[in-house]
């Protein structure tokens, strides 16, 4: 009778940790991807043409992120250096530190070159730590970002994000955003576009499309090389390692109530 108890007070224990955590966690944001990772995109599409008209002659120019020096039938690579989960950073604007989330890492620009040689850049990629502290009707810089912190819907929701995003995070997260004419600084774009980017397992851009009115692709890149592995798995793995013993915890209480 002993055990019966124990085990009974053992499942109000891990009832509790299970809603304890599950309150902390909704609010605590963390990188997919880890140290010495590279990723490998390949642009299909780029009208440099219709992107000259769409968002003027410096669309491409250095430290345009994304877009810096695209061409079609190109490839870009990163080479993760560190992460940080929650770094202060000098914020010039609020003239404050603020926590965000950080990647460091080596940048091959777009190029033709089958071979990579030495990377052109080490940069930095900062997210708030905080999705609360972006500005108003905020545009991510290419509209979508390259990476993006889990957990990806509750992060998005809670920015104050331009009216024209959508986000769908149910089984592949997806961002949607449409710009309607002369709704940026400089008055572009020239016309309304919308963009569409896909993200992989890892919270990493898989896919990023932007089109014009008439359905037109302008822009097509995609992620050319993904990793089997990925330390994600084991978000979803543990809790349901730890679910199973929970529920089979639950079986040996029963049986042994009704056996007494």
């Amino acid at each position: 009778m002993r055990i019966t108890y124990f085990l009974i007070g053992l499942i109000f224990v891990l009832t509790f940790l299970i809603g304890f955590n599950a309150s902390v966690v909704a609010h605590e944001y963390e990188l997919g991807v880890d140290e010495d990772e590279k990723y490998i995109w390949k642009c299909n599409v780029c009208d440099e043409d219709k992107m000259k008209d769409l968002f003027g002659s410096g669309w491409n120019a250095n430290g345009t992120g994304l877009f810096e020096e695209l061409e079609q039938n190109t490839r870009m690579k990163w080479l993760i250096e560190d992460t940080d989960n929650d770094i202060e950073i000098y914020n010039s604007e609020t003239l404050e530190d603020e926590k965000f989330i950080q990647i460091i890492y080596k940048k091959w620009i777009w190029t033709k070159d089958d071979k990579w040689g030495d990377y052109d850049h080490e940069n930095e990629f900062n997210l708030y730590k905080n999705p609360k502290n972006y500005d108003d009707d905020y545009i991510f810089p290419n509209f979508a970002p390259i990476c993006l912190p889990f957990p990806i819907d509750d992060y998005l929701k809670n920015a104050d994000l331009y009216d024209g995003y959508s986000i769908d995070a149910r089984s592949i997260p997806t961002i949607s955003c449409e710009i309607e004419k002369n709704d940026m600084k400089g008055d572009y774009p020239t016309e309304y576009i919308k963009i569409q980017a896909v993200y992989n397992d890892k919270g990493v851009l898989k896919s990023y499309k932007l089109y014009i009115n008439d359905h037109r692709v302008i822009v097509d890149i995609s992620l050319e090389e993904e990793f089997l592995f990925s330390p994600i798995i084991w978000m979803v793995l543990i809790p349901a390692i730890f679910l199973i013993f929970y529920l089979g915890l639950i079986y040996v209480v029963y049986k042994k109530l009704i056996n007494n």
